[in-house]
C-alpha cells in the first residue's frame, strides 16, 4: 500500500472541497448582491410587475436576463388553458406573461381579445337572456381594458393598444364617446396608422359633433402626405367639404330658430 499517495491524494480532495465550498459562498454572495441591484435599479412600477411572479416561478431567471425565455413557457401554459376553457388559468397565464416580459406587443393584443372576447363565451351560454350576456360582455370588456391599461403603463403607450381599447369600448362597453377618446390618443401616437384619425372623426360624427369632426380633419390635412395610398387625403378632403356645408346647414337652422324666438 503506498500511503504517501494516499496521504497526497485524501490532502488534495479536502483542499479541493474546500475552495469549491469557498467558490460557492463568494458565487452566492456576489450572486445575491447583483439581484439585490438589479431590484433596487428598477422603478417602483417595475417592482410591481415582478412581484406577481412571486409564488409562481421564473422571477430568477427574469432578474437573470431569461425574459423572453419564461413568458414564451407561460404562454404555452396560457394556450393550453384556453384550449381547455380554463377561465382561472387563462386569466393567470395572461398575467403571469406579461409580468415575465412586458415588451411584446402581441402578448398584450392577444391577450387582451381573449379577455373580451373569448371568455364572455365560456362563461354564458348563448342561450342566456340578453341581459345575463350583455352584463358578461361588459365585465369582460372591462377587464380586457384594464388589462390594457398596465399595458401602457409597464409597456409604454402606442397606437396598437389604443385602438384596441377603442375597438373593446365599441364591441363591449357601446361607448362611442370613450372609443373616439380612444382613437384620437392613437391617432397623436408617433407611426398612427392614418386610419384611426379617420375613425375618429367618424365616431364624432356619430356622436352629433360635426363642428368638432371638421376641426379635426382640417388639423390632421396637412399631414396627409397626397402621394400616400393609405392616407387617403382626397377623401379627407372631400369629406371636409361635406362637413362644412353641415355644420353651415345647423349654425342657420340654430340662428333662424333664435330669431324666431326673439320675434
Amino acid at each position: 500500500m503506498d500511503w504517501p499517495l494516499i496521504f497526497f491524494n485524501a490532502v488534495s480532495f479536502n483542499t479541493l472541497r474546500g475552495v469549491l465550498a469557498l467558490g460557492l459562498l463568494f458565487g452566492g454572495s456576489w450572486g445575491l448582491r447583483h439581484l439585490e441591484r438589479r431590484l433596487s435599479d428598477q422603478p417602483v412600477a417595475r417592482g410591481a410587475q415582478w412581484s406577481e411572479l412571486i409564488g409562481h416561478g421564473g422571477i430568477v431567471a427574469v432578474l437573470g436576463g431569461m425574459r423572453s425565455v419564461v413568458a414564451s413557457g407561460f404562454w404555452l401554459q396560457t394556450n393550453l388553458a384556453w384550449e381547455q376553457r380554463d377561465i382561472q388559468a387563462t386569466t393567470l397565464g395572461l398575467n403571469l406573461t406579461v409580468a415575465a416580459d412586458e415588451r411584446s406587443d402581441y402578448f398584450w393584443l392577444n391577450g387582451a381579445r381573449m379577455l373580451a372576447y373569448d371568455l364572455p363565451e365560456w362563461r354564458v351560454s348563448p342561450a342566456a337572456p340578453r341581459a345575463v350576456r350583455e352584463k358578461v360582455q361588459r365585465e369582460q370588456g372591462k377587464q380586457a381594458l384594464e388589462f390594457l391599461r398596465k399595458g401602457i403603463q409597464w409597456h409604454g403607450a402606442n397606437a396598437a393598444f389604443y385602438i384596441e381599447m377603442g375597438n373593446i369600448y365599441l364591441r363591449r362597453m357601446d361607448n362611442l364617446a370613450a372609443a373616439a377618446e380612444c382613437y384620437r390618443w392613437a391617432a397623436n401616437q408617433p407611426s398612427a396608422p392614418y386610419y384611426a384619425a379617420r375613425i375618429h372623426a367618424n365616431l364624432l360624427q356619430q356622436l352629433g359633433r360635426p363642428a368638432e369632426a371638421l376641426a379635426w380633419l382640417e388639423k390632421i390635412r396637412p399631414t396627409l402626405p397626397a402621394n400616400e395610398p393609405a392616407a387617403r387625403r382626397a377623401l379627407v378632403e372631400a369629406w371636409i367639404e361635406t362637413l362644412k356645408r353641415e355644420v353651415e346647414t345647423v349654425e342657420a337652422e340654430k340662428m333662424k330658430a333664435e330669431n324666431n324666438a326673439i320675434g
